[in-house]
């Protein structure tokens, strides 16, 4: 019986995406983890802080003082200020509707010839003429006007209908709004002209108020319009209490104000509710879309990684719980939270920028939990940025406590700042915080290499420790290279050299590059015979016996191959980074103009795309160093300068190539610190390549600068380096 293949695993696309969805889903349960594990400790206080239990309308039993000075944007206040101005606000009417009066003045004519019709039938009797005026849609005529109308003479009768057709059209030619007829209907006789006797002056002003309409409707939603900004121009209300002044007198009758008092001051001791739930839930959503946004934009790595996902997320759930025991107790204790740590950790472990995100992320929520303290959240967040930006190397023990002495300062100042104006905190307590401020510094020091001693073995992730095993020659990585493609390993060694130095001269990553520089070119060795470093002079160059494009293919697969083999054997990610990134995304050179030699010289007929690597450009200056340094190896290498000016040359060609074709926008380094990896490489490439003294008849060729390189310093008879 035949068995049928597994679909899965026949399929690479069906693979790839049973792939996708288990790391969306490990992605998905780390978050709601993190989410729910965070929510918990911020909504559950351990052990309870709150000091009262009162409630809005019960009498309090004894005076409730302020511990501190603190002054507040009251939202109960702000809110009654702001209905109070919405209130002042009449309502707003739309423009009086000129058709109204048209329609009602026009109306009001057919009304009077109708009048004037019923007042001059012959045939019909007193009765039907009162009946047929009774009968007028809209016009309520008594029997008294009723009357005086057919009583009129025809002078009189013009007379009155000419003013019940000028008043009312004088009326609504103005503004009549809604349910406010009644006050217009108040002074219609007063616009009646005098002339006219009383009778016929009250008939007109009755007649005129049955007709009248409104012609300016209200306007719901100009009126809400114009109480919103009523609302916001309305100032937020502060609330000011001096360290022991009574918040809640006893005997008195507590009211919402004075529970906002005590929740500010973190006096309460309230009922936890799904108000606080959703109010810590959206914090730390917030937190969380903040560190993914990070790692989605500047560092994948930790998605794409579930021990780095746990990593990171446990590290912060632990600071978070660490937070939440020491930050809420006493008046000392909340300065030696040693949320330093964290930075100095993610610092060590990735990078500046995850540090950064990590102690701003991490000071806002000690905020918060203080509570609502910004001396606490600056604090926090100012020491772990100093730890983020100060600690530039993870490779030395005292680095460390260097850079925990600068936390304590910084820290120091930030007390200064919100202390010294603070006439509630004396000489001594500021004394008693500065002290507290710069154990701090050392303190988080020493818990940041205590957890990074544990962590290395735990999760197996690239430490200083680390890096130094991974640099080790005994290594089966770098012994395969030795083997297999001694040459590539000679000029790995050289390469090495000079970018470790230039990562020196300019403060970056020393150790980190020096590894890297060690595997960029492991994927060389699987194919070494066409790299030029491990052929022997005077053999055949095999690309000569193949097409550009497909010498090209072969040269650009090394990096490929380079990240296969990293992956095998579990190199880590950020050593990976130098293998994917040392060419960044520029041209084969050398085998792309074969191919526009061979179109003729017509470059529209060749695809640059296919002599191009694939990237990503140098995202680090660690990254970038290498790239430069490798280049300019190969270049000098093969050109084989005979002057430092020469040398000089080909280096500042390289460098200069490389910002041209913007490989170097996203590497942060900056253009003294070109200049200075520029000299450095120049000094160094001197030492190795010794300028030769020029004989009689041994001038260079004209075109000995300026020979063929790719993006990684490949020649015409070697296809790349």
């Amino acid at each position: 019986m035949n068995q049928q293949p597994d679909p899965v695993s026949t399929h690479p696309e069906s693979r790839e995406r049973a792939q996708r969805i288990l790391a969306t889903t490990q992605i998905a349960v780390a978050g709601i983890v993190f989410v729910a594990v965070s929510t918990l400790i911020l909504v559950f206080p351990v052990p309870p802080v709150n000091r009262v239990r009162v409630q809005v309308d019960q009498v309090a039993t004894e005076d409730i003082l302020s511990p501190r000075r603190i002054t507040y944007i009251s939202d109960i206040e702000t809110a009654v200020a702001r209905e109070a101005a919405a209130a002042s606000i009449p309502d707003v009417y739309d423009p009086p509707n000129a058709r109204v009066g048209r329609q009602q003045v026009l109306y009001a004519r057919q009304v009077i010839e109708f009048v004037n019709t019923v007042r001059h039938d012959a045939l019909a009797t007193s009765v039907q003429k009162r009946e047929a005026l009774a009968a007028i849609n809209g016009v309520n005529l008594g029997p008294g006007n009723a009357e005086t109308l057919l009583a009129m003479s025809d002078s009189q009768f013009d007379a009155a209908a000419g003013q019940i057709t000028a008043v009312l059209a004088d009326v609504l030619s103005g503004e009549v709004r809604e349910g406010r007829l009644d006050e217009v209907s108040e002074g219609l006789l007063l616009r009646v002209s005098v002339d006219l006797p009383e009778e016929h002056g009250l008939l007109v002003a009755d007649v005129v108020e049955d007709l009248l309409l409104p012609n300016s409707v209200f306007n719901a939603g100009l009126t809400e319009q114009a109480r919103e900004a009523a609302r916001d121009a309305v100032l937020p209300v502060e609330q000011t209490f001096a360290a022991g002044e009574v918040v809640v007198r006893g005997g008195e009758v507590v009211t919402e104000s004075d529970i906002e008092a005590l929740q500010n001051l973190g006096l309460l001791q309230n009922r936890i509710g799904w108000r606080d739930v959703v109010s810590a839930l959206i914090a730390v959503l917030v937190s969380t879309n903040l560190l993914m946004l990070y790692a989605v934009r500047f560092q994948p790595d930790i998605l794409a990684s579930f021990k780095n996902q746990v990593l990171v997320g446990g590290l912060f759930i632990l600071f978070l719980a660490g937070g939440r025991l020491m930050v809420p107790e006493g008046a000392i204790i909340p300065y030696l939270f040693p949320a330093a740590a964290l930075a100095l950790m993610l610092r060590a472990l990735f990078n500046a920028n995850l540090a950064l995100f990590g102690a701003v992320v991490l000071g806002g929520l000690t905020g918060l939990i203080a509570p609502q303290s910004l001396e606490l959240a600056t604090y926090t967040a100012v020491g772990g940025i100093i730890a983020a930006v100060s600690l530039r190397r993870a490779d030395r023990i005292n680095r460390f406590f260097l850079v925990g002495l600068f936390v304590g300062v910084s820290q120091t100042a930030i007390i200064f700042v919100f202390r010294l104006t603070d006439s509630s905190t004396d000489t001594l307590g500021i004394l008693q915080l500065t002290a507290a401020a710069l154990f701090n510094g050392l303190f988080s020091a020493g818990v940041a290499l205590a957890g990074l001693f544990v962590i290395g073995p735990v999760f197996r992730v690239m430490t200083a420790l680390s890096l130094i095993e991974l640099e080790r020659p005994d290594h089966q990585l770098l012994q395969r290279l030795q083997r297999e493609a001694p040459g590539t390993y000679q000029h790995t060694l050289q390469v090495r050299n000079l970018a470790e130095a230039a990562a020196e001269a300019i403060g970056a990553n020393s150790l980190l590059v020096r590894v890297g520089t060690l595997y960029h070119d492991v994927g060389k060795l699987l194919r070494p015979g066409f790299f030029i470093e491990n052929r022997i002079e005077g053999t055949t160059n095999p690309h000569d016996t193949i097409d550009p494009i497909s010498s090209a293919d072969l040269i650009i697969r090394h990096v490929k191959d380079g990240l296969d083999l990293t992956r095998r054997y579990r190199v880590p990610a950020r050593i990976r980074d130098f293998v994917a990134e040392h060419h960044g995304t520029t041209v084969v050179r050398t085998f792309y103009s074969q191919a526009v030699e061979r179109a003729g010289g017509d470059e529209s007929k060749v695809d640059e795309a296919a002599f191009r690597y694939p990237g990503p450009r140098p995202q680090s200056r660690e990254t970038a160093i290498l790239m430069l340094a490798d280049a300019s190896e190969s270049a000098v290498r093969a050109n084989q300068p005979r002057s430092e000016e020469e040398i000089d040359a080909i280096v500042g060609r390289i460098i200069q190539q490389r910002l041209d074709g913007g490989e170097l926008d996203d590497s942060g380094l900056t253009l003294t610190d070109l200049q200075i990896i520029r000299r450095t490489i120049v000094s160094r490439l001197k030492g190795v390549y010794h300028p030769r003294i020029r004989y009689p008849g041994d001038e260079p060729k004209p075109d000995a600068l300026a020979g063929s390189t790719d993006g990684g310093g490949a020649q015409p008879t070697s296809g790349a380096s």
